[in-house]
């Protein structure tokens, strides 16, 4: 019985080493899945920033969402006052057409996600590499807008 619960214990144990290495891990393998490089990972991203220079992985990613999120609010034209989070993912391919836009608020807001979506697209994208590879980039930025102030 002893030994049962040694091993026990020293099973759990190892679990739990296992557990927490492996989270450490999660982060890489979140952000490429084969084909589809995170945009965070990236040689050069598929838009325009200024954080290539900083070598921190949180404070490059921080910067990275800051920026996208910047430019796609400069191109809303309308006044929100929205009080939630959005959220927008989309991929750039290997072409450096952007696809796969997708919008999630809370709450919802559908007027104001369709604006994202049409900024998103008109964003001025280039084509990335990984590794001095062509791949496609999966992007993604938590919108927080202000009042926006109209351009028109």
């Amino acid at each position: 019985m002893k030994l049962k619960l040694i091993y026990l214990t020293f099973i759990i144990g190892f679990l739990n080493i296992s557990i927490v290495h492996s989270q450490s891990d999660l982060k890489l393998v979140k952000k490429k899945n084969g084909k589809t490089v995170h945009f965070t990972m990236v040689d050069k991203t598929p838009f325009e920033s200024d954080c290539d220079a900083i070598s921190d992985d949180k404070e490059r990613t921080q910067c990275l969402e800051k920026s996208l999120r910047d430019q796609i609010l400069a191109m809303i034209k309308k006044d929100y006052e929205y009080s939630g989070e959005m959220y927008v993912w989309f991929t750039v391919d290997k072409n450096g057409n952007v696809t796969d836009i997708a919008t999630k608020g809370y709450p919802s807001a559908p007027e104001f996600e369709k604006d994202i979506k049409k900024a998103v697209t008109e964003l001025n994208i280039i084509k990335s590499t990984y590794r001095k590879r062509k791949v496609n980039v999966r992007c993604y930025t938590r919108v927080l807008p202000k009042i926006i102030n109209p351009k028109e």
